[in-house]
């Protein structure tokens, strides 16, 4: 997203988050439009809370904001039941509700859907039709199906059920065996979000991982500045055998040893 609206004429302004997502503060009140992930904030995963979901959208209204809401992973909370998303709680029309099927079905399906007032959809679909015309129509059709039948649902609960398991195994050994960094608090996702030592280079510490077999993100290209954190890493779990993740854990505390 950042790197679509800068091919415009648009002011990025960042805004800062803690353990609970956006901070809903006057900090915001100057942007026309806002971007949030409030589900699982990208990159940390945290959740943000019901109540500032309800107080960012007061604020939304009062000063004219729109917020555009990317609810991707919005079913995987392990420890309760999901909260309504802001669109769902949106009653002054603020919220343009965006979201993809690759997580779920397949990346390379590139197959989304927005939810907003009817005028928007009718102008980004004539928008759509000048760009690129339609998605292929069998697709689309081939898609319908599959939500209208509960198919999509079913493999949902599958999807949640077998990224749970591996969310406690990640999060016990993340907490048991790689003392040298701290997860950062979240229930739900498919990644978990880590601040190493302070000495560590994620990108050195990405490209020795890849030489043993193991695949981490690093951090710095989440932050908005000419200086970022070098420190920080993403580690998924959604593309692993879960019988590998505490063997690999266990490697990649030893490599950041070495490395810092």
């Amino acid at each position: 997203m950042r790197n679509i609206v800068s091919l415009g004429n648009s002011t990025i302004k960042p805004l800062p988050v803690n353990n609970q997502g956006l901070i809903i503060n006057n900090n915001i009140n100057d942007c026309d439009y806002i971007y949030v992930t409030p589900s699982h904030q990208s990159p940390t995963t945290v959740t943000m809370p019901l109540a500032n979901r309800r107080a960012l959208l007061d604020q939304a209204a009062s000063n004219d904001i729109i917020l555009v809401e990317d609810d991707y992973e919005s079913e995987s909370n392990y420890q309760s039941n999901p909260l309504p998303a802001l669109k769902s709680l949106d009653v002054n029309d603020r919220v343009l509700y965006i979201g993809s099927l690759s997580k779920t079905i397949s990346a390379g399906l590139r197959m989304g859907y927005v939810v907003g007032p009817a005028k928007l959809i009718s102008e980004l679909r004539a928008l759509r039709r000048l760009m690129l015309r339609h998605p292929a129509a069998n697709n689309q059709h081939s898609m319908v199906l599959f939500l209208s039948r509960g198919y999509h649902e079913s493999l949902v609960k599958n999807l949640h059920r077998t990224y749970q398991d591996r969310f406690q195994i990640m999060s016990e050994e993340l907490s048991n065996i790689m003392p040298v960094s701290v997860a950062t608090t979240a229930f739900g996702g498919s990644s978990f979000w880590i601040e190493g030592p302070k000495t560590l280079d994620a990108r050195v510490l990405a490209l020795e991982a890849k030489k043993i077999g193991i695949i981490i993100e690093p951090g710095d290209l989440h932050f908005y500045g000419p200086t970022p954190p070098k420190h920080f890493f993403r580690l998924g779990f959604s593309a692993i055998k879960t019988e590998q993740i505490r063997p690999g854990i266990k490697l990649l505390a030893d490599l950041i040893t070495q490395l810092t």
